[in-house]
């Protein structure tokens, strides 16, 4: 048995779509790819082979200026945008010949609680932060969600889209050039923004073309506009049977509520397209979505 460190970008493509089991959207070849057209770090796909038979891949590349080791499209920001993380192995006996080949310094973020059975105990397995989904089977109608919840939280989302539709709002659907706005938002109202680089707009635009131009998944977006300002953005994103609530950005000032008015919208969004599930992204521990969704831990490996 023996691990190869492929670095030509055609091959990792081809080993790319030998191993992902293309259960998410970030399974997809088309939405990893966009981070490296704009970020360009090294290819480093960790290989393992037997007998000259492809066995597990650690699809990796290199940030210099961090000196690590990443998941190919995880740029090293402490955002983690590539999520749903797991071990591509043809076998299971395979895992531990797979991680004993990683390079030193990296980092493996997002990794699924059903990937990470085989390291209880490892030091290096750190909780990260966790994400939230909804389940829609048995919810037809943002009514039966409410019903899910508890009567203060009921109470305060039926406050703030009540607070929202008496503005009468305009509501858009997939008006994309109104991501500049949505990332102006984020901007202005977060200091460590990651909008504020260049790169992960550009990168973020590629995205929702290749969504618009029949990929592997489709690019959704709403954005809310009171007397005729946009007062919110959510961009959003189908693949399989699962809605991607990924980037928002809004203005709380102007239009207090918003954030849960899009949030609502999102889920109907999602019950109008018969959609199973919605994914709404990784949080930190103790935000406002856990009190709604149901939470699921994720990890981080540090080599």
């Amino acid at each position: 048995m023996n691990a190869i460190f492929v670095e030509n970008r055609d091959e990792c493509k081809k080993l790319w779509e030998e191993f992902s089991p293309h259960l998410s959207i970030f399974d997809e070849w088309d939405f990893r790819f966009s981070f490296f057209e704009f970020f360009k770090y090294d290819f480093h796909f960790v290989l393992l082979q037997d007998e000259n038979r492809n066995v597990g891949l650690l699809p990796l590349w290199y940030i210099s200026d961090k000196n690590k080791y990443f998941w190919f499209g995880d740029i090293g920001d402490g955002f983690n945008w590539q999520e749903e993380n797991s071990f591509w192995i043809k076998d299971k006996k395979y895992l531990k010949s797979l991680i004993d080949a990683c390079p030193k310094s990296t980092v493996l973020n997002s990794l699924k609680e059903s990937a990470c059975d085989f390291l209880v105990g490892d030091d290096r397995l750190l909780k990260s932060d966790p994400k939230q989904v909804l389940n829609l089977d048995g919810i037809n109608s943002v009514d039966d969600f409410f019903m899910t919840i508890n009567t203060k939280l009921r109470q305060n989302l039926r406050r703030d889209k009540k607070r929202v539709d008496e503005l009468n709002p305009e509501i858009l659907f997939d008006h994309f050039e109104d991501l500049n706005a949505l990332m102006r938002f984020n901007s202005d109202k977060f200091s460590d923004s990651p909008f504020k680089d260049e790169r992960i707009i550009k990168t973020f635009n590629r995205i929702i073309e290749n969504g618009k131009n029949g990929g592997k998944y489709k690019s959704r977006m709403i954005s809310v506009k009171v007397n005729g300002e946009i007062v919110g953005v959510d961009l959003n994103f189908i693949c399989g049977d699962v809605y991607y609530t990924m980037l928002c950005g809004n203005d709380t000032i102007k239009c207090p509520g918003i954030g849960h008015y899009l949030t609502l919208l999102d889920m109907q969004d999602a019950l109008s397209l018969g959609l199973k599930l919605i994914d709404f992204a990784e949080s930190e521990e103790g935000s406002y979505k856990e009190k709604l969704f149901k939470t699921i831990p994720q990890f981080v490996l540090t080599i």
